[in-house]
């Protein structure tokens, strides 16, 4: 597996060869690695993840370890995406402690580990966030959980909007069209909902999650899968007919 991805990930390291580094003044998070390999999972990593597609996620980030272990978010996302135990402990304490000669922003982003968790943890959370984006408000993950943590529905439909309309998307947009999709759908905006669900697909035809989040919606509008079978045979999804019969018997 660890080889497939190597392959994969050479024309990501040459387009990034060919792109201009952040500005040294900026005060992003410090995900990167001078070891080519190890910042190509990186962003990889971070694209999945915030793609909801989680394993893949996973297998990114720890790889990114075996290349550069000096890599305190990559520990960070491990930690989030590991259930409660000793694995989970050890990136938390691996994190703190390669985070010591990073910048605030980083810290910040460290010691999310230390919110208390109950009533209010949103709040909590927020507050680390906003911190964050104030240190540095070009900072897309960064101002996408400053925006998922908002208090109101309505406020992360309006920040969610914000960051949509910026320019230079490192990881793209199509997870910000996915909230929006949700969050809508949530407060009564299904036809608006539906529109981020098309624009999701249309964006990022060749993952999963678009495809789960579309689901949702139809399976959550009368359970009807026959519309989204539809739907997903006039995009192209079921390329012959046995993954298509394939599909209609897990929900038959």
């Amino acid at each position: 597996m660890k080889k497939i991805l190597i392959i994969g990930l050479i024309a990501l390291i040459a387009v990034g060869c060919n792109q201009s580094s952040p500005s040294p003044a900026k005060k992003y998070i410090e995900w990167r690695s001078d070891n080519e390999i190890a910042d190509a999972m990186v962003m990889k990593g971070l694209f999945h993840f915030v793609n909801i597609e989680r394993q893949i996620a996973y297998t990114y980030f720890k790889g990114s370890l075996d290349y550069d272990s000096t890599l305190f978010g990559s520990h960070v996302i491990l930690a989030w995406l590991t259930p409660q135990g000793d694995e989970r402990k050890m990136h938390q304490d691996k994190a703190r402690e390669l985070v010591k000669n990073k910048n605030e922003t980083s810290k910040l982003f460290v010691s999310l580990f230390d919110v208390p968790l109950g009533e209010g943890v949103r709040a909590r959370r927020h507050e680390l966030w906003s911190k964050m984006h104030g240190i540095e408000p070009d900072g897309g993950f960064i101002h996408w959980y400053y925006a998922l943590t908002k208090p109101t529905p309505e406020e992360r439909i309006s920040e969610l909007e914000v960051l949509l309309a910026k320019e230079n998307h490192t990881l793209g947009t199509g997870h910000i069209l996915n909230n929006l999709g949700y969050i809508n759908y949530a407060v009564g905006n299904k036809s608006k909902a539906k529109s981020y669900f098309d624009e999701y697909i249309k964006l990022y035809p060749t993952g999963s999650n678009p495809y789960d989040s579309m689901g949702e919606y139809y399976y959550n509008e009368n359970n009807s899968i026959y519309h989204l079978i539809n739907y997903l045979v006039q995009h192209g999804f079921f390329r012959n007919q046995n993954r298509l019969c394939g599909f209609q018997r897990n929900y038959e």
